[in-house]
């Protein structure tokens, strides 16, 4: 069964200068977050990664809990997608 889209919230935040908050929402239930530095281009490419890859790890057809899936995958983002140099 794959999820209404409508559904799943992922926003980005500026909360200082060069500083970033992705916000990740499913339902009524905030899942996560994830925090960035860097301009806002950076950003915006990392919001797009983040939204692909976890629409991708929830709209599978056995999805399971999407509360882990969304956690696993902001570890993985994290952990992969370097920072910028300042």
């Amino acid at each position: 069964m794959a999820h209404d889209d409508t559904s799943l919230r992922i926003e980005l935040e500026e909360v200082a200068p060069g500083e970033f908050i992705i916000s990740i929402g499913w339902r009524e239930k905030k899942l996560g977050s994830l925090y960035l530095r860097g301009d806002r281009d950076y950003a915006a490419a990392f919001l797009d990664a983040a939204r692909q890859r976890i629409v991708l790890a929830i709209a599978g057809d056995a999805p399971g809990d999407v509360d882990g899936q969304v956690q696993r995958e902001l570890i993985d983002l994290s952990r992969t997608l370097k920072q910028p140099r300042t």
